[in-house]
């Protein structure tokens, strides 16, 4: 329950992101806030902001919010910086509450966050220093000015929106909808979750918004459109742009990551304080409670992004990073050991990357098995394999239970030994598999595992890629698992799932090779996977000794 409590301060679901432990006591009658100042656009559309002046002449830095989530969700925040001596401004994006315009995710953060720096920088209070805070969304706006930005905090947050919509160039179905759709009908009506479940399985896809919310969705139909990398990606892409100070909050299990941490190695290598640190993270709330140790362990995160805020923007001499962190580049938690690894690279230097083939008799070793061999299974888009927990949104995110899943067909399973000595995993995991099908389009997904010695599955991480086929071809195919900080200790198994759908979390194929957009049929498809010497199928795996 501690670890709950805490993962829930760090993150609200579909809320402004911002953290709710904002020390108590501050005295009201000190509080400066100007509420609902108009601040000019290019286009000359006005963008709502509350500002938090502290006591005192000034000047002062600021600390920069930009929200689509009503900004008053940030007064504690707000008050806490401004507490410390920090001039606030929280500002409600185009479109969103009391600012004008029209929203659509994304696409104006850029311009309208340089006119909002441009506005703080010329009021009397500013003495010039602008930093960013918040997550999410809120951590998007940061990265599309992260330029002009002395300080960014983005927490589970990405600079790159394709790679969040189209990780791996797999659709984020779950959280295209989920977000998407009660984004875009908060001015007409609710969705339910049983709307929202029937909204994952309409065909085609386009025309999901419209039986949902009553009308058509502009940005969600363009994401459906634009399957590939394009021109219209490429305007919503802001990495590698940040010129200051960066300390950057991820999660092991959180929708961002793979985004996150490209966004982080994307970064210019100049003088700048770069940090980034990974712990158990999801976005949303877990089925499966799991003690990592609270605070005692984890560390407080919150705490450490705002004294690294004092550091940079007010050159207090504080130290930010103290137990259970390290003074280094990056703060890996590892699940399981319960303790941070620090490292000064990514992936850190100290991991061995080893190959485990997966056999068809079911077994999981570091050798390839002798002779060749194969295993079919029979996949029905109509009747995808479910996504329990892992890096979805919303209730059910994060650590889950996968024994539901054990009896299905439509996979194939494989298991290590039972571990005598721990293994580590840490760094990014993938796969390659030798794969055959009957029809033109299909995907695969690997699925990393952990059995304990009560026989409990529980999700270490996964991946898919999607595959073409000619004509009785046989294709090598690289699969991402994303990354994972995972410690399977003694008594336990590596568990392997190879699948074919992970649904809702990502669109189901329905192994017609036909566009998403449109696509309305389906056909059953028969998968094959080969093993052996002539097609060693296999999962690279980050092994690190400690």
């Amino acid at each position: 329950m501690k670890y709950m409590n805490y993962l829930l301060k760090i993150f609200i679901l579909f809320s402004a992101v911002f953290i709710l432990n904002a020390d108590k006591g501050i005295a009201q009658e000190k509080l400066n806030v100007l509420y609902d100042q108009p601040v000019l656009m290019a286009d000359r559309v006005s963008l709502s902001s509350d500002v938090y002046l502290p006591p005192g002449d000034g000047p002062f830095p600021c600390i920069l919010l930009r929200t689509p989530y009503d900004k008053k969700g940030a007064k504690k925040d707000c008050e806490w910086f401004q507490s410390k001596g920090f001039a606030v401004v929280t500002q409600d994006c185009r479109g969103k509450y009391n600012s004008q315009g029209t929203f659509y995710p994304w696409l104006n953060e850029r311009e309208d966050g340089i006119e909002a720096v441009k506005w703080i920088k010329a009021q009397k209070w500013s003495n010039g220093k602008v930093g960013g805070w918040g997550g999410s969304y809120v951590g998007y706006t940061q990265w599309a000015i992260s330029d002009c930005l002395d300080v960014i905090t983005p927490l589970v947050t990405g600079a790159n929106v394709y790679d969040l919509i189209y990780p791996a160039g797999l659709f984020s179905l779950g959280l295209s909808f989920s977000w998407g759709l009660i984004v875009d009908a908060q001015q007409t009506n609710n969705v339910t979750p049983q709307q929202m479940q029937e909204a994952y399985s309409i065909l085609p896809l386009s025309a999901a918004a419209e039986k949902t919310i009553g009308k058509k969705s502009q940005f969600m139909d363009d994401w459906l459109k634009h399957s590939e990398y394009d021109s219209y990606w490429r305007q919503q892409n802001h990495r590698g742009i940040a010129q200051g100070d960066v300390i950057s909050i991820a999660g092991w299990y959180d929708i961002f990551l793979l985004d996150q941490l490209a966004d982080f190695e994307g970064l210019p290598q100049n003088e700048a304080d770069q940090r980034l640190i990974i712990l158990p993270l999801s976005h949303g709330k877990p089925t499966l409670e799991v003690d990592y140790g609270g605070t005692k362990k984890m560390g407080d995160v919150i705490n450490l992004a705002r004294n690294f805020m004092l550091k940079k923007l007010m050159d207090k001499d504080v130290r930010v990073f103290t137990a259970p962190f390290h003074d280094k580049k990056y703060n890996l938690f590892i699940m399981g050991r319960n303790e941070y690894y620090g490292a000064d690279q990514w992936p850190p230097k100290a991991i061995k990357y080893v190959n485990y083939y997966p056999a068809s008799d079911g077994t999981l070793k570091a050798a390839i098995p002798q002779g060749n061999d194969s295993l079919i299974y029979r996949y029905d888009p109509l009747d995808p394999y479910p996504n329990l927990g892992g890096t979805a949104i919303g209730d059910g995110a994060g650590t889950a239970l996968q024994n539901d899943n054990v009896k299905r067909k439509d996979q194939v399973f494989f298991e290590s030994e039972i571990l005598d000595k721990p293994l580590i995993l840490l760094g990014p995991l993938n796969a390659t598999l030798y794969v055959k099908s009957d029809v033109p389009s299909t995907d695969f997904y690997v699925c990393l595992q952990d059995v304990d010695k009560d026989g409990r599955i529980v999700n270490i991480q996964e991946g898919g890629a999607s595959v073409t086929f000619g004509k009785s071809a046989i294709k090598e195919l690289k699969v991402n698992i994303w990354a994972t900080g995972y410690q399977l200790n003694i008594g336990h198994k590596l568990r392997a799932v190879i699948c074919s759908s992970w649904f809702p979390r990502y669109n189901r194929n329905l192994n017609l090779g036909e566009p998403i957009y449109s696509a309305k049929k389906s056909k059953v498809a028969l998968q094959k996977i080969f093993f052996g010497s002539r097609y060693p199928s296999h999962i690279i795996l980050p092994l690190i000794e400690l």
